[in-house]
């Protein structure tokens, strides 16, 4: 079974510390590392942005290609190495399958490129949405056309919840699978430093970034805690240009206490009486917060506290938070129901029962346990098994 060799292209991988990058942290860190190769971007490309954990690191065969932007002309350059680079490990070790990641959406044409010239079958990994975030244009019909032959070719395409599994339907795409993400819950990071707080608050945390895709549930959130004594709130944030807007930057500049390790986030989870989730009611990332399965909302069960989720109506997130009775999830841009929440949060007993639910649920993302259902999938894959393959992934 190890010596089966199948070949990782994402442009996003650790010490990268975003969601992409957790979700792959998680995906790769129990893989045994001689039976898998990476191809990704440099270092800069998450250093100069300021959004990486050097203690964060996987320790296996990765190629950094040299990328530091998001240009279009660097996504293209990406591209291109990534097949060449791919045909050298074909030629020097050979691979038997090919796993490529989204985002970012030129990888994945990386890989199905390298997929048409070896010959290799393909699983594609969408753990984000691509052409529903894009406007109309000649340019996005490109796209979409392209995407679609690039799923009609893979041999699956995993996505992240049922409701992603419906959305592709819809569009025809049968040949999909869920692969969750996953949580390491055996991490203990080195914590650097302490983060502060009353006991005499009831603390309110979020962990992430404040960007389109949450900006306006984050707004009526913050106008709702200024509505209650006794709340403290705490937000750990990128504050880069790039990720956040100045007048939001002004806006969280009282609350935020700025990116954070991944240890010292993982602390300031477990110090909090309540987690905060937030997710777009904007019409551009309105379909990707429908369907999103935000990595964060594992890291949440796994500090067993209760969550807070301000989320669109009939969405993922919220039917999460129902169904396993970890939290409230509130489905309308309200500031008057977001005080209400937080006023039932304030029962202990009420937060305690959510806390016990949290942790028993977490077990089921354990990524351990998703690794060894990775290797057999691949491998049933590589060995033109897929229907062994889709069943492996119920959970």
């Amino acid at each position: 079974m190890n010596a089966m060799k199948f070949l990782i292209i994402s442009h996003v991988f650790p010490p990268c510390t975003t969601g992409a990058g957790t979700v792959m942290y998680n995906m790769c860190k129990y893989l045994p590392k001689d039976i898998y190769a990476v191809i990704t971007t440099r270092k800069d490309f998450y250093i100069t942005r300021g959004i990486y954990d050097i203690n964060y690191e996987l320790d296996c065969n990765t190629a950094r290609l040299p990328v530091r932007t998001r240009s279009t002309v660097d996504l293209f350059i990406f591209l291109v190495l990534t097949v060449f680079k791919g045909l050298e490990m074909n030629k020097r070790t050979g691979i038997r399958c090919i796993l490529a990641i989204h985002p970012y959406f030129h990888g994945v044409m990386g890989g199905y490129v390298l997929h048409v010239l070896t010959k290799k079958p393909i699983v594609v990994y969408m753990h984000d949405l691509f052409s529903e975030q894009k406007q109309g244009g000649l340019l996005f019909r490109v796209w979409e056309s392209i995407e679609r032959k690039i799923f009609a070719g893979a041999s699956l395409v995993l996505v992240m919840n049922e409701k992603y599994r419906q959305h592709y339907a819809a569009r025809g795409i049968r040949n999909t699978a869920i692969f969750p993400p996953t949580i390491d819950l055996a991490y203990n990071g080195r914590i650097s430093r302490k983060i502060d707080s009353s006991d005499s608050l009831l603390k309110i945390v979020y962990t992430g970034s404040v960007y389109g895709p949450q900006e306006k549930a984050v707004l009526a959130f913050l106008k709702a805690a200024k509505n209650l004594s006794g709340v403290q709130v705490s937000f750990a944030t990128p504050t880069g240009k790039g990720y956040i807007k100045d007048h939001i930057r002004d806006i969280i500049k009282d609350v935020s206490v700025g990116f954070l390790s991944k240890a010292e986030c993982k602390e300031l989870q477990e110090s909090a009486d309540i987690l905060f989730l937030p997710l777009s009611y904007n019409s551009l990332y309105s379909k990707e917060a429908d369907v999103a399965f935000p990595c964060k909302l594992l890291e949440y069960l796994a500090a067993g506290k209760p969550i807070l989720a301000v989320v669109p109506k009939g969405s993922f997130v919220e039917s999460f938070v129902k169904k396993y009775e970890v939290g409230i999830a509130v489905n309308e841009l309200s500031v008057e129901k977001i005080v209400d929440a937080i006023n039932e949060l304030k029962n202990e007993t009420k937060r305690a029962r959510f806390a016990q639910n949290a942790l028993r649920t977490i077990n089921l993302f354990d990524n351990k346990v998703w690794a060894e259902k990775l290797i057999l999938l691949l491998n049933d894959v590589a060995s033109n098994r897929k229907k062994s393959a889709r069943n492996r992934l119920n959970y």
